[in-house]
């Protein structure tokens, strides 16, 4: 969307001041340049910045939305606006208000897999051998969390998920106190709780914002609704804005009825569609409004229509089975690359606006062994995340270990990285003394280091381990105010290259030749220049700070994409766009998941098959220009070809807005596209 012009709903939305509204946009709507252009109004017309609320669920969003800001209220207005994830105002909320937690104004923050590792601890210590899925022992204590559900009143079930983690919640509870920390559900839920306790603290927080807006409101869970509805004020100037045909995120606890019941919510609300699309071709979004308009559930009605108008059809195509599908996409993207016959008008497309999109992770696997067989580039986007390889969370777990001595889930992680001697063995020893002392981890630790309990290649290991923490501890303090002469505070950065020298981490990295070791090594560089640029931007934030903001910026720390093909999840594709998208598996048992048609395989929190028909709608209308819609006709299990049946989305599509296509054959490379394969294999040998 331009940002002169405004269509008549966006007008409309933009222009609205007090009271509440719901602003059904679909997608490709230009919903973010509403967003912007509403909230640049309410400041020419006088309001305040610091009173205005804009939540978005990414920092991603959340900085193109201030990006956005900038030529329209200029940079200083836009420091003081609220611009927010869920997370980072909780954040905020909870270092202003900490005092209500009982904790002593620091605090820190578990990721999923800091969150995972503490259960894991959890269930060791409940014995017996079974082995469990931790994820789904953690996912049933985030549903709990967020429907208000304490470790107490969770209901007994014969589920042995269900029971086992009705008895780690009181334990995981206990142990974030014991910890000084918060989950990310905690972020949102902790202060719910504080608003609803507390009624001074609710009308300070009321009084201080005038308007809230909240992006892609689909996707609320029941504790997020609850904070919005706690902040709002008298005149109830709540905007909230998303597309319930794009909920799909309903296994991690987002209620679709959020948007369908906000006008019961909120009496007098405003509604405004759009429905015009800056993205899509109108063949696209014919087969999208086709596909969505036979949504048995309750949806808000709309009807997208192109502004770009007509287009190549969408391509419907039967390949014999995964194999060939795999092979067919590889081909059909070097066709379209160097604009060949598969390319409308003969015009390229780089493998950069290329995506191939999929029901479940799996399914990559045999993409990823054709395309490097095909010598095309790609990337797997939301694979393991930057701030999720091993080396990386090594390195932030010292830093949590130094800023906060309470911090044993983070202690633990460090003791033997790089190895030094204390095993489980000799950990076991040391929660013997802790327990008879009644010590903290840290303290039971440097007493082992210079007792009789463990062998001396352990103690040496710790008095060197602590040494270290000791001095990185030191060269953090402020200089005192009274004292010209004391400490001076050193950079983060610094202090962050010296601790991981001294502990051996550096020496173990330098020490590991394989390739593994390389890329570990080229991650840790990107970590520091990553903290080098933050610090600078950041001058004079404390550890504690930085790691907060580290912690809830991690989703940014992806190295930039080149000229690669993305293969991704449906679930993870939301919100991006290409020019062109292969949607590949459109077989029933794959969209919709046999999770969500077979009852015995229906667990917690299961989505339904409507949810799944909103998933299909994502991955459509992630297309500009070009959509393949693939589908395999057999599969192979135990020694028998078995056929498959076409999706149920597949169905229904208006004539004048699809075709049945055939490839038109393998093709040999050409040069170019020889060379380029040769350079990647020589690149992958270099490691």
């Amino acid at each position: 969307m331009g940002e002169t012009k405004l269509n008549p709903a966006q007008k409309l939305a933009v222009e609205h001041v007090d009271g509440p509204m719901l602003v059904l946009a679909g997608a490709g709507s230009g919903k973010t340049g509403v967003i912007t252009r509403r909230i640049a109004r309410l400041v020419k017309l006088g309001h305040r910045p610091e009173t205005i609320l804009a939540v978005s669920f990414t920092n991603k969003a959340a900085a193109e939305m201030a990006e956005r800001m900038h030529p329209l209220i200029g940079a200083e207005a836009t420091k003081r606006l609220w611009l927010s994830t869920f997370h980072s105002f909780g954040v905020r909320f909870l270092h202003e208000e900490n005092r209500h937690l009982g904790y002593d104004g620091r605090f820190v923050i578990f990721d999923q897999g800091d969150a995972t590792g503490l259960v894991r601890e959890l269930v060791r210590e409940l014995g017996g051998d079974r082995n469990l899925d931790l994820q789904s022992i953690v996912g049933r204590i985030s549903l709990w969390k967020n429907a208000f559900v304490m470790p107490d009143q969770v209901k007994p079930s014969d589920f042995e998920y269900d029971a086992v983690a009705r008895e780690i919640y009181p334990k995981y509870q206990a142990a974030l106190q014991n910890m000084h920390a918060v989950d990310f559900d905690d972020l949102v839920v902790a202060p719910v709780r504080v608003l609803q306790q507390n009624e001074r603290v609710r009308q300070k927080w009321r009084d201080r914002f005038r308007f809230l807006l909240i992006d892609e409101f689909q996707d609320t869970n029941k504790s997020q609704l609850e904070l919005i509805r706690l902040l709002a004020n008298e005149q109830h100037n709540v905007v909230v804005v998303g597309d319930d045909d794009q909920s799909i995120y309903g296994w991690r606890g987002a209620e679709v009825g959020n948007i369908l019941d906000f006008e019961r919510l909120f009496p007098g609300t405003k509604v405004v569609k759009l429905e015009l699309n800056y993205r899509s071709r109108s063949p696209i979004l014919d087969v999208a409004n086709s596909a969505i308009a036979q949504s048995r559930g309750r949806r808000h009605g709309k009807v997208l229509r192109s502004v770009k108008g007509d287009g190549a059809k969408v391509r419907v195509v039967a390949l014999g089975d995964s194999g060939e599908e795999a092979k067919f996409v590889c081909r059909e993207i070097r066709e379209l690359a160097k604009g060949g016959e598969a390319a409308p008008g003969g015009r390229p497309f780089p493998y950069k606006d290329i995506a191939v999109l999929y029901r479940s992770n799996q399914t990559a696997k045999i993409l990823e062994e054709e395309l490097r067989l095909g010598g095309v580039p790609y990337r797997v986007f939301g694979g393991t995340q930057f701030f999720d390889r091993k080396e990386v969370k090594d390195i932030v777990a010292y830093l949590r270990v130094v800023d906060n001595p309470r911090d044993e889930l983070s202690l633990r992680r460090i003791l033997d990285v790089p190895p030094r001697g204390v095993g489980e063995g000799s950990l076991a020893k040391v929660e013997a003394l802790r327990t008879l002392k009644g010590l903290s981890l840290e303290r039971a630790l440097r007493e082992a280091s210079f007792g009789d309990e463990l062998p001396e290649r352990g103690r040496r290991g710790l008095q060197q381990l602590f040494k270290a923490i000791d001095a990185a501890r030191r060269a953090l303090d402020e200089k005192p105010a009274a004292d010209p002469a004391g400490p001076v505070k050193k950079s983060i950065v610094a202090t962050t290259e010296r601790l991981l020298a001294d502990t051996g981490f550096t020496t173990m990295l330098s020490e590991d030749a394989t390739v593994q070791g390389q890329r570990r090594r080229e991650n840790v560089s990107f970590l520091m220049r990553s903290l080098t640029r933050f610090e600078e931007s950041q001058r004079g934030i404390s550890l504690g700070q930085f790691l907060t903001r580290l912690m809830l910026r991690a989703e940014q720390e992806e190295e930039d994409a080149k000229n690669v093909v993305t293969l991704s999840s449906l679930h993870s594709a939301k919100g991006l766009e290409f020019d062109v998208v292969f949607l590949v598996g459109c077989v029933e048992g794959q969209m919709p998941h046999s999770r969500t048609t077979d009852p015995k395989l229906n667990e917690v929190a299961p989505t339904d098959v409507e949810e799944e028909r909103r998933l299909f709608y994502v991955g459509v209308t992630r297309a500009r220009e070009l959509l393949y819609l693939t589908r395999p006709e057999r599969r192979t299990m135990r020694g028998k070809v078995v056929p498959r049946i076409p999706s149920r989305f597949l169905e229904g599509f208006p004539d004048h807005a699809w075709e049945t296509y055939t490839s038109s054959g393998e093709k040999p490379m050409g040069a170019d596209e020889l060379a380029d394969f040769a350079s990647q294999i020589l690149a992958r040998l270099r490691g």
